[in-house]
């Protein structure tokens, strides 16, 4: 099932700010292209067909196709340049840059650093030397962002959740109603859940979702807000108080499961962080929730008391998905 629903943050991160265009950066760089070329008293940045495009048209061509991702850009970068970045942040932005760069060398061989380059210069870098420093910028993003989550743990119904997983009959059409088979293997978990097995190893012997059953089931943390779980899945799962199993939940998508909150109070989250040694509200983030993130910068901008005009802050908050 994970397979499935899962999302990954990381790459679409990064795919959204190394493709997005910054004019003032745009315009920075190719400002001078034709020196000393000048009309009507500006430089003229280039020309097409012996026609001269002047600076203030080309930025206001910029700007009109791409100022509100880089005004976006711009706030981001400041709400984000106050946090001291930690050792684990440097830890896994160096581990991040490593794996982008590795990347880019198999599919651009004698050129990745060029590309590379050109891409960071989108989003107000210098070279691809600078993709650790944007990386560690990525890192303050989650930081944000998990701290958020984890301050309003009970108005996010956050949960950290396990399952375990019988599919249908091959051949068989879903039903409400399990058939005789599909009985006989839930049958089989009840039985071992009432004689006393640990939720985990009765998700390790009999889940049928491979993707989950070897690390005892765990899918992950979710919250309100998670968008990509299957419905009756997530009703069930953000129904359970921390500790309850629930009854077998109906999915005609993969089957019938039963499901596990893990944690779901700020404590028994920050255990579950200390056991694992993965912070359950970046998983959050990171997988299941995409607007934890816009909040949280917004807050902060606020808390930092930053202040825009009436259109400003609008474009922001449509940027971000902020409706009150």
């Amino acid at each position: 099932m994970s397979g499935f629903i899962k999302k990954n943050w990381f790459i679409c991160i990064i795919a959204l700010l190394l493709a997005g265009v910054s004019a003032f950066f745009i315009y920075d760089t190719n400002k001078g292209k034709l020196k000393g070329k000048t009309a009507d008293g500006e430089d003229v940045v280039y020309e097409i067909n012996g026609e001269d495009v002047k600076a203030s048209e080309y930025y206001d061509m910029l700007y009109e196709n791409a100022g509100d991702q880089a005004v976006y850009a711009l706030f981001e970068k400041a709400v984000l340049a106050g946090i001291e970045p930690t050792d684990e942040m440097k830890t896994a932005a160096a581990a991040q840059a490593q794996n982008v760069i590795a990347n880019y060398r198999s599919t651009y061989p004698a050129t990745y650093q060029d590309v590379l380059t050109r891409a960071l210069r989108q989003v107000g870098y210098s070279s691809y030397e600078d993709l650790e420093e944007y990386m560690l910028q990525y890192q303050k993003y989650l930081q944000v962002g998990a701290d958020y989550a984890r301050a309003h743990t009970e108005d996010l119904k956050v949960r950290n959740i396990s399952y375990i997983l019988i599919q249908f009959g091959e051949g068989s059409t879903p039903e409400t109603t399990p058939t005789a088979d599909e009985q006989a293997r839930m049958q089989a978990v009840d039985d071992a859940l009432a004689a006393g097995t640990d939720f985990a190893e009765a998700a390790r012997q009999f889940s049928e979702d491979s993707s989950t059953a070897a690390a005892g089931g765990v899918l992950g943390t979710i919250d309100v807000n998670t968008t990509s779980l299957d419905t009756a899945f997530q009703d069930a799962a953000l129904a359970l108080n921390e500790g309850e199993v629930s009854d077998w939940v109906y999915s005609p998508n993969f089957g019938y499961f039963r499901i596990r909150n893990n944690a779901s109070t700020a404590e028994s989250l920050a255990a579950l962080q200390e056991e694992s040694g993965t912070d359950p509200y970046q998983d959050l983030i990171y997988s299941y929730d995409m607007t934890v993130n816009s909040r949280a910068l917004w807050e902060r901008a606020q808390e930092l008391g930053m202040t825009f005009n009436e259109d400003l802050e609008g474009m922001l908050k449509e940027t971000l998905g902020i409706t009150d």
